[in-house]
């Protein structure tokens, strides 16, 4: 299939793409050569008190500058305990909100906990997006609820129609991390067959949907 005129966007990637949401899991100064929405997160593995503040610092800096991905990872609870992770998240979620930046969020093996958080917090619907689902649709249905844009990645095993029809904000994703921009391609292409032949619609409708969301994801900004 030629793509020479559709724009894929890629909901969640640590390669740097003109059309992709560009990631970090640790706060950078250097910014990717090429985004079309640069991301400083922090995640839990990575985190400290000094880089946080860096975190807000680079935020401030720069009001283009959104943040993710932030989130909770119950693999590294006991380098950072549960509690802390949350703890953490909330204060970066009211930093976010604060000064109004879309989030991306990371959730592994904490879906309960962090649905118990974004429901304490008020912000603008559809400005913060669940990177990396691999849930159920009920799960779906209940972020769609809370105004949650849901991405969807290559470790994804479910029906990504039923989760459709759960939450209607739902698109691809790649979370590449690797460095062959041929590769890269690849795997975004790969994401948006897979969306286009499971929900029987074209790649190009899938691209248009994925431009709709992505305005309504980054409106007010």
């Amino acid at each position: 299939m030629c793509y020479a005129h559709i724009m894929l966007i890629d909901f969640h990637s640590h390669f740097p793409s003109p059309s992709a949401l560009v990631c970090t899991a640790a706060p950078s100064e250097e910014a990717p050569s090429a985004c079309l929405m640069r991301f400083e997160g922090l995640l839990p593995d990575r985190w400290s008190e000094s880089r946080q503040q860096e975190l807000a610092s680079l935020l401030l800096s720069d009001d283009s500058i959104l943040m993710g991905e932030i989130g909770l990872d119950k693999r590294f609870a006991r380098t950072v305990p549960m509690q802390k992770q949350a703890d953490i998240l909330r204060q970066e979620l009211s930093f976010a909100f604060s000064h109004e930046r879309c989030v991306s969020l990371h959730c592994v093996h904490a879906t309960g906990l962090m649905i118990e958080i974004l429901s304490e917090f008020r912000y603008r619907p559809f400005s913060v997006l669940w990177h990396g689902f691999t849930g159920s649709p009920e799960t779906a249905a209940r972020l769609h609820s809370l105004g949650i844009i849901i991405s969807i990645g290559t470790r994804f095993s479910g029906s990504i129609g039923d989760i459709l029809k759960a939450n209607p904000f739902t698109v691809p994703e790649t979370d590449y991390e690797g460095t062959d921009p041929e590769a890269y391609m690849r795997t975004l292409k790969t994401q948006y067959e897979r969306f286009s032949t499971e929900l029987g619609i074209t790649v190009q409708e899938q691209a248009s949907r994925s431009q709709a969301i992505l305005k309504e994801f980054n409106t007010g900004r």
